[in-house]
């Protein structure tokens, strides 16, 4: 290695890691103020807590690694802009690329690894954190518990109440508890009032004791035709014991694992689950339009014809005249034929099937976009680790010229113009990603839009410091105006004289 590479590599090092820590350390601040009122006061054991951290510092990294390298190559070529090491470098006869060759290579390196790390590493910190932040929260579930939100962290229940107070935030006000344990939708609930939660002394179990409440419940009968009558059952209570168990939330149980969810996975098992996830969305597909055979289909209309022509002369030669008579009578309007009170119940029935049909085609058409958002959901997930990784590279083009145009090293000017450019390019990115989560754009184009935004201007700044040419100077981006605005003052001076 020449003395010049390592000489921009070493002025490269020591930003780089400070930035990308410094990152990581704002980042993690951020994560625990979020979630500061899920870890404090549950009695876990600090080591979970450290855990929690060390996992989640680990998915910080595809965020702070694209900003440090901003950041560190605008400090280092503006340090040497700044010093005129540049310049000197420039008069000894060595281009700007070149002064930024080996910076180039290990950025190349740097994106390599962070993929590696984001396809192999950051799934599993994403699955330990998410179920390790998850069970904490859990470990006292009355905590988790708060005023106008539903919380569904106990199974089978969701709970929501209007207030909470007292010494111990354990007095409730307007109680609202939905009882989902016979997975029958919303049939049972439970209005109370105001209660009080205390949990047992063994922490097995959560009690609440509601007071002044109604309990409402749905009864579903096996009989089709006697749901018509939604049967349901009422009562009053001045005070009622609710006892919810606890035994899955104890601290032995901190390191259980969830299911995985679509950010847990690598790159080989985000393709498995997409062909999956396709090929239930196919057979959905071909499971609906069976049943709409089975249930709608009728005789090929052209076999329906030729059946009709062949028995037309059998029909009028072998029909009972009485009974054709009174064909002849009968109304075009099939329900004008019938009884006034065989119509109400023909139509009663109509009606019937017109909304079970309406409700089941809404169903299929929710579970039909469910699994398109899911299967766009994981595309994105995998088109993201390589776009992340594309992006290191990208925001070192924009930096490094740029740094070697404003020729300002230190913490001022390049951190204001590092901040500026990432914020610009996380929100467009974000942005973009959110059209990719509702099926707007593709995936591909949600993930890579950013980065093609950006990789002209890296490319044009990079043209534009190789050359020297002036970019940040206002009256050059004037000049053109200027000209034009002498021209209509020229014809307005003619006209006046």
């Amino acid at each position: 290695m020449k003395i010049l590479d390592r000489f921009v590599l070493r002025s490269f090092f020591r930003p780089f890691i400070i930035t990308f820590f410094v990152m990581i350390l704002f980042l993690l601040m951020q994560f625990v103020w979020k979630y500061i009122d899920d870890l404090v006061g549950r009695g876990v054991e600090w080591y979970y807590i450290a855990e929690l951290l060390f996992y989640t510092s680990a998915t910080l990294v595809p965020m702070a690694l694209p900003l440090a390298v901003l950041l560190s190559s605008i400090m280092v070529l503006g340090t040497l802009g700044e010093n005129y090491e540049l310049a000197a470098l420039k008069s000894s006869g060595l281009s700007l690329m070149r002064v930024m060759r080996p910076l180039f290579v290990f950025i190349c390196f740097l994106a390599l690894s962070a993929f590696l790390f984001g396809n192999y590493v950051i799934p599993i910190a994403n699955l330990h954190s998410e179920n390790l932040r998850r069970n904490i929260t859990n470990k006292k579930p009355a905590l988790s518990i708060r005023p106008g939100i539903f919380y569904t962290g106990i199974e089978g229940y969701s709970i929501k109440i209007a207030d909470k107070y007292g010494p111990d935030q354990n007095l409730l006000d307007e109680v609202l508890i939905y009882d989902h344990t016979q997975n029958n939708g919303n049939t049972k609930v439970i209005v109370a009032d105001s209660g009080k939660m205390n949990v047992t002394s063994d922490e097995q179990f959560l009690e609440i004791t509601l007071y002044n409440g109604h309990s409402y419940e749905d009864l579903i009968p096996k009989k089709r035709k006697d749901r018509d009558n939604k049967p349901f059952v009422s009562s009053a209570f001045e005070e009622s014991l609710i006892r919810f168990n606890l035994g899955d939330f104890q601290a032995g149980d901190m390191r259980k694992t969830g299911r995985k969810e679509f950010d847990m996975l690598n790159v080989r098992q985000l393709g498995v689950a997409v062909d999956s996830l396709n090929d239930l969305l196919a057979n959905q597909q071909q499971e609906f339009a069976r049943q709409m055979v089975d249930k709608y289909a009728y005789t090929d209309l052209v076999e329906k014809e030729k059946l009709a022509e062949e028995s037309a002369a059998e029909n009028d030669s072998n029909q009972n005249p009485i009974i054709k008579a009174d064909l002849e009578k009968m109304s075009p309007h099939l329900l004008e034929n019938f009884a006034p009170e065989m119509r109400s119940r023909i139509l009663q029935n109509s009606l019937r099937i017109a909304r079970g049909n309406r409700a089941y085609f809404t169903n299929a058409s929710a579970q039909y976009n469910w699994r398109k958002m899911m299967i766009a959901r994981h595309v994105l997930e995998w088109q993201k680790k390589f776009s992340i990784s594309f992006a290191v590279i990208v925001l070192f083009f924009v930096g490094a010229p740029l740094g070697a145009i404003i020729r300002k090293g230190g913490m001022g000017m390049p951190v204001v113009v590092s901040v500026f450019i990432f914020i610009v390019y996380h929100v467009t990115s974000f942005s973009f990603e959110k059209l990719g989560r509702f099926m707007y754009w593709t995936p591909f184009q949600a993930m890579w839009t950013a980065n093609f935004i950006l990789l002209p201007i890296g490319l044009w700044l990079t043209y534009k410091s190789a050359t020297d040419s002036v970019i940040f100077n206002i009256e050059l981006y004037l000049k053109p105006f200027q000209k034009i605005s002498d021209i209509f003052v020229g014809r307005f001076k003619k006209l006046g004289s």
